[in-house]
This record gives structure tokens, sequence and C-alpha cells, in this order.
């Protein structure tokens, strides 16, 4: 079975990541680290397509060094662990890969908002235990 883990670099994702890798050593889990990319800005103006296109590289590689650091943390642990970067409204697309028949946990951070806060800035936690379909842990 398998442990999918949301990281965005933030430290409640770290410690998500950790909590997938002390709960995978124990029920011989593998884990799978999902980076979610922000969907790219919309601009009007021809002459930003250029530094746009900058941004989005930078953001990209940005997500590729991070999965590769956090990767290597649950590697040296001796877990299998996989990588995917993917691109979108980070919940749905965490709720989506989610429906995985071999993902049996979903594990993600959370930063602490309160209910009423969460609501009304649509964090990310808060909307992936409305829409998943399969159990989501969230750390604190």
């Amino acid at each position: 079975m398998r442990i999918l883990v949301g990281v965005d670099g933030s430290d409640p994702a770290q410690r998500a990541a950790r909590k997938a890798f002390s709960l995978a050593q124990r029920l011989g889990d593998s884990v799978t680290l999902v980076h979610v990319l922000p969907p790219p800005p919309v601009f009007s103006e021809p002459a930003v397509v250029l530094n746009i296109a900058e941004l989005e590289q930078r953001v990209y590689e940005s997500g590729k060094t991070l999965l590769t650091q956090v990767a290597a943390e649950g590697r040296g642990l001796g877990l299998k662990v996989d990588e995917q970067l993917l691109s979108g409204p980070a919940a749905e697309v965490l709720a989506q890969v989610a429906q995985a028949d071999d993902v049996e946990l979903v594990i993600v951070g959370s930063r602490g908002r309160t209910l009423v806060g969460s609501m009304l800035l649509g964090g990310t936690s808060h909307r992936l235990i409305h829409i998943c379909k399969k159990p989501v842990l969230i750390v604190h």
C-alpha cells in the first residue's frame, strides 16, 4: 500500500512528510510525495510573457529540488519514495492522485489557520478533507 503526502516546502508539510515516513516504516508502506505547482498567472500584456516563462521554469526547478530533498530523507530511512510534480489547484490534484487503488492514506500539513480563516482563505487541507474519498491526516 501507499501513503500520499502533499509537500510545499512549509514547516507543516515537512512535519507531514516525517509523519508519513514514520507510519510507512511501521506499516511497510511506500510513500509518494506530491508537489503541486500553481496554475500559471494570466496576463494580457505580451511583454510579460517572456518573464512568465522564466518564472514558471524557476517554480518548476524549485518544486523539483524540494521533492528531491524530502525524498532523500525518506530514502535515507530505507523507504521506497516516489515523487510527482504536478500542476493545478492543490487540493483537487491531491484528491485525484489519491484515487489510485493502492493509496490508503493522504497526509498534508496545515498552516494552523482557524476554521473560519481556512474557509475564507481556501486552505488546501480544509478543501481536501471535503473532496478526497480516502482518509486524510492533517499534521499541524
